[in-house]
């Protein structure tokens, strides 16, 4: 890890921060920590079923959109209201710099 840190203003995220700083906690089990266990023997569960997860499709659908509207509202200073129809097409600033 280097504290000469290149790129664009917020592009350094705060787990390098931490990790630089030594201030990066260290888990033992980080997946059962977080869930990631059960969400992923949930989904197993349901696919092996046929039953629908308790996170679906739809809902991931919507968390997108959610996002690009952040990232909109980030890039324009306004607030973005939902359903926004200009955001089915829209790149988040982010993305069009680093293609």
């Amino acid at each position: 890890m280097s504290h000469e840190v290149t790129g664009s203003e917020g592009q350094d995220l705060v787990e390098k921060q931490n990790a630089e700083q030594g201030m990066m906690p260290v888990l033992e089990d980080e997946p059962g920590v977080y869930g990631y266990v059960d969400e992923n023997r949930h989904m197993v569960e349901c696919f092996r079923k046929g039953e629908t997860p308790i996170e679906t499709f739809a809902d991931g659908v919507a968390v997108m959109e959610i996002l690009m509207a952040l990232y909109r509202s980030a890039e324009t200073g306004q607030t973005i209201n939902l359903p926004c129809p200009e955001l089915e097409e829209y790149i988040p600033l982010v993305a069009r710099q680093s293609a």
